[in-house]
């Protein structure tokens, strides 16, 4: 995907903590970030929609958010390192 550059600040008290994130991933600082933002947009889309979908139907039920909770839990199962 193509990409713009762009310019960012950070407060002085905050920037040492991200490059310490971003080390701590083994990421570039730059490609680090992107992936907080591309995290922080997608968190946003599904709130967008969650909020949508309860404006046309309703607040979703409990068995219905539980078996979101277990699809999430189970996706999250098969990104995790197996144990050694």
């Amino acid at each position: 995907m193509p990409s713009k550059r762009v310019t960012i600040t950070l407060p002085e008290d905050l920037a040492p903590r991200v490059q310490e994130l971003a080390d701590d991933a083994r990421l570039a600082l730059a490609t680090y970030l992107t992936r907080v933002v591309e995290y922080h947009v997608l968190n946003q889309d599904g709130l967008t929609a969650m909020e949508y979908w309860e404006s046309r139907h309703g607040l979703l039920t409990k068995p219905e958010l539980a078996s979101a909770d277990e699809a999430i839990e189970a996706a999250r199962a098969r990104l995790r390192p197996p144990q050694q």
